[in-house]
């Protein structure tokens, strides 16, 4: 028997079946662009030269030490970091039906497009490539035999739309020029979309109530020119506090997402208040209470106005 050499003959590829028995999905982290993924993985395949052994020691399934046997070389190729719980053996009965379990604890790395966020949808990809093999010599696919986890699995704060499964071969090109490789892979990708109602409450609802305290100024008279900019200035420090204790909920990014687009434009919605007040007061002073009024007036219009076409063009489109 020689470990090396695949069990089919040149020319006929090597079918070998993966199956994913997901047992948690976790830790979905927006700075390292990564997820957390728990539970089991196997892989089955026939080699008639292990069934041959198999019968010769007159045993119905012998178990054999993954490195004295061929096998397909299947690594995680997108982990940052894997734990392997079980033994690496592999069972095998007398018709030399290969099959290969193991759980695993693996960090996986997931790159993300966050200018929706928090209305965002990701793909977390699991991707099982064979560093050995291409395509023309191991043939992976979909070991349906194996029990999986479709319809009850959870990921905090995010909702599980799709898991897409298929097989197929990566290109890696060695430099601009050079010859491309295929390697064997298949993918577990699962379509997520993030659940905002975390952030409708703890964001995007504290910082509305902020904001509508600021134009209470638009119904104070503008004699009363310190209570307005005490109330101004009040709102924009309390909104300017808020912002700042946001920083470990929003994502540190190098380009604007749509919270950070309602962050400005209420932060500059709020100033604009304290400019208005401002403003009528010294209309006041020069004695153009009728325009002041008829400022503030508009006021309590338009600035609702705005800030519902923000609110709808950000939540809604």
């Amino acid at each position: 028997y020689d470990p090396v050499q695949r069990p089919d003959p040149e020319g006929t590829p090597t079918e070998v079946g993966i199956g994913l028995y997901i047992v948690h999905l976790d830790r979905v982290d927006n700075l390292d662009e990564s997820f957390r993924l728990d539970g089991f993985f196997t892989l089955a395949w026939r080699d008639e030269r292990l069934g041959a052994v198999v019968r010769a020691a007159n045993r119905q399934q012998c178990r054999f030490a993954m490195e004295e046997i061929w096998e397909p070389h299947l690594v995680i190729f997108n982990r940052r970091e894997t734990s392997l719980e079980l033994p690496d053996v592999a069972r095998v009965d007398t018709n030399g039906n290969v099959r290969y379990v193991q759980r695993i604890q693996s960090t996986l790395l997931a790159p993300m497009d966050l200018r929706d966020f928090p209305m965002d949808r990701q793909v977390l990809p699991a991707t099982f490539i064979s560093h050995e093999y291409g395509p023309e010599s191991v043939t992976l696919s979909l070991d349906e035999t194996v029990a999986s986890r479709e319809t009850d699995l959870s990921i905090s704060g995010w909702e599980i739309d799709e898991l897409v499964r298929r097989g197929g071969a990566l290109e890696v090109k060695a430099g601009s020029s050079g010859a491309a490789n295929l390697f064997a892979r298949f993918d577990y990708e699962f379509h997520v979309h993030r659940d905002i109602a975390y952030y409708v409450w703890r964001v995007i609802g504290p910082l509305t109530f902020i904001v509508l305290m600021s134009w209470a100024v638009f119904w104070i008279d503008p004699g009363n020119f310190g209570v307005q900019i005490g109330l101004a200035s009040t709102s924009i420090l309390t909104l300017v506090a808020f912002l700042f204790s946001l920083n470990n909920v929003l994502p540190p990014l190098s380009y604007l997402t749509r919270m950070d687009i309602f962050l400005f434009s209420s932060l500059a919605l709020a100033f604009l208040a304290f400019g208005e007040a401002v403003m009528t007061a010294v209309l006041k002073a020069r004695e153009q209470e009728e325009l002041a009024l008829r400022v503030d007036r508009w006021a309590r219009w338009v600035f609702p106005a705005i800030f519902a076409i923000l609110h709808l063009v950000l939540w809604t489109t």
